[in-house]
């Protein structure tokens, strides 16, 4: 009977250390298995590149300012339309500044250039310059008197950190050197239209 307990004490001890010995090394391989991925950022790269949107008031130039009318302008992300102006004379000018803006991380091109022309007006249209009769309209780079023209294929970096690239255009329509047949000209219902693409 003695023999008998201590048989099953020895059986009994004997399971407990296996359960015990059993139980660590299932802690210690569940730890070794344990398997932490370290985060990893990616920053999204980001498309977000087009005009200013906004209304801007052109500036008149000429022999008598008072008698030219350039009105107003609006861009949305691909346009400058609602254009209006009235010139009177060889020499009158009216600009209107806008800003291709890049605040995404592509870099950008334009991949196309739309002009239409005014209304009932026989135009003749290269690039970013339209030719009608006797006045000439021209997309340029930086100001007024810019031979830099926008063209396609011109390219707008991407933003740099959190400050975006821009491009300061102006559209400007100039009365030539000669006289028309009549003394005023509403210039309106033109539009100005810009594809951008990915470089």
């Amino acid at each position: 009977m003695i023999r008998n307990k201590r048989i099953i004490y020895t059986f009994f001890i004997i399971i407990g250390v296996l359960v015990f010995t059993l139980g660590i090394a299932f802690a210690a391989l569940s730890q070794t298995l344990n398997i932490t991925v370290n985060k990893v950022t990616q920053q999204a790269m980001t498309w977000n590149i087009g005009f200013q949107t906004g209304t801007v008031t052109g500036t008149a130039t000429g022999t008598n300012t008072n008698l030219v009318t350039c009105g107003n302008a609006t861009a949305t992300a691909t346009s400058i339309t609602g254009l209006t102006g009235r010139l009177t004379q060889p020499g009158d000018k009216c600009a209107y500044t806008f800003k291709i803006v890049n605040n995404g991380t592509i870099t950008g091109k334009i991949s196309k250039i739309t002009v239409t022309s005014p209304d009932n007006w026989d135009c003749d249209i290269t690039g970013s310059t339209m030719v009608c009769g006797n006045f000439t309209f021209k997309l340029r780079y930086n100001n007024a008197t810019s031979t830099t023209l926008v063209a396609v294929n011109d390219t707008i970096a991407p933003k740099s950190g959190s400050t975006a690239t821009t491009k300061t255009v102006v559209l400007t329509i100039e009365y030539g050197n000669e006289y028309e047949e009549f003394e005023d000209y509403d210039l309106s219902n033109y539009e100005y239209k810009l594809t951008f693409a990915q470089k």
